[in-house]
């Protein structure tokens, strides 16, 4: 008798679980497809140090297992770096990446900090020069990839640029954008 009146209760614990469970799933299976159209995040400038520090990424070579997220970016926000590039910009064929690419070094104006490269698709190595300022667009999605690293298959999970994922692959930290990515500031 009792089992009876409980069980218009347990249907709607059910129901509710599978709800949430299939609002989850749509979530994760929306961002992993990464048709992200960045109109709903944020958008959020920092400088090198600022982006450097904002990550927070562990790597477990035991399980070859590789986490990446960020303190104050969330999958869909527009992230612009802003720099001053330190090294003179040079158009060359990438070996790793087997493109042409122009590399631009920049690190955070007027603060020693390490220095990230850009990598521009176009030859753009006569339009910037040291000592230039310049903000560089970037998309922040969240990507589950497995794949082969030096002979082994690595789980990669977490929110990365999409710059950063080539034909589904993660470059290994390096940042990939077109020339109009970039401007001078």
């Amino acid at each position: 008798m009792k089992l009876n009146k409980l069980m218009p209760l347990l249907i709607l614990i059910v129901i509710v679980i599978i709800a949430f469970i299939f609002v989850e799933n749509s979530k994760n299976n929306s961002s992993n497809n990464n048709n992200n159209d960045y109109t709903h995040g944020k958008t959020v400038i920092l400088n090198v140090t600022e982006y450097l520090n904002d990550g927070n990424y562990s790597i477990n070579r035991t399980a070859h297992e590789f986490f990446n997220d960020y303190r104050s970016l969330k999958p869909g926000d527009i992230l612009i770096i802003k720099g001053r590039i330190v090294q003179q910009p040079k158009y060359r064929h990438d070996p790793f990446l087997n493109i042409n690419v122009t590399t631009l070094t920049i690190s955070s104006p007027g603060k020693h900090s390490w220095p990230i490269v850009i990598y521009v698709k176009e030859n753009v190595s006569n339009i910037y020069k040291v000592g230039d300022l310049i903000e560089v667009t970037l998309h922040i999605d969240y990507y589950d990839i497995y794949q082969e690293w030096n002979g082994e298959t690595w789980h990669i999970y977490g929110e990365f640029p999409k710059e950063c994922i080539i034909d589904g692959k993660y470059t290994g930290g390096e940042v990939i954008v077109s020339s109009s990515q970039v401007k001078k500031v």
